[in-house]
């Protein structure tokens, strides 16, 4: 396992992932008056967002599933992105409008650290693993 979080794992293209997710939901309010204007009409679709949504998601289940079975059997990074995304279900199912874009990026920032947890128990569980087959 690499030692350093930034690759193309699928912990870290959660994170990315969960990021962008963030920065489209905080940002979005403010550029919808000229996303027209760019060509980019098609970013305030509820279909990507259900899309970006999804993919999160689906990213999140099995390096979640993975890391927590095969490897460090900790349920923090479970509870993490459980949160995250039940906090951007509550922010797109049941707040007013105009406090969408400060719920929505909050669940995302937690399911990218969820992500950044799992990848972290993975790696030091590794490291330790290494360190006892060096002693033997």
């Amino acid at each position: 396992m690499k030692n350093t979080f930034v690759g193309t794992h699928l912990d870290f293209v959660g994170f990315a992932t969960s990021i962008a997710c963030a920065i489209h939901c905080a940002f979005l309010p403010f550029l919808i008056s000229s996303l027209p204007f760019l060509g980019l009409g098609f970013l305030q679709s509820t279909w990507i967002e259900n899309g970006i949504i999804l993919l999160s998601l689906l990213l999140a289940l099995y390096p979640m599933s993975q890391g927590y079975l095969k490897y460090h059997h900790k349920k923090l990074p479970i509870l993490i992105v459980s949160l995250g995304f039940a906090i951007i279900a509550c922010g797109i199912l049941w707040s007013p409008e105009d406090l969408e874009f400060i719920i929505t990026p909050i669940g995302a920032i937690l399911i990218g650290l969820a992500h950044y947890l799992n990848w972290r128990n993975i790696n030091s569980r590794n490291k330790y693993a290494e360190c006892n087959i060096h002693k033997s």
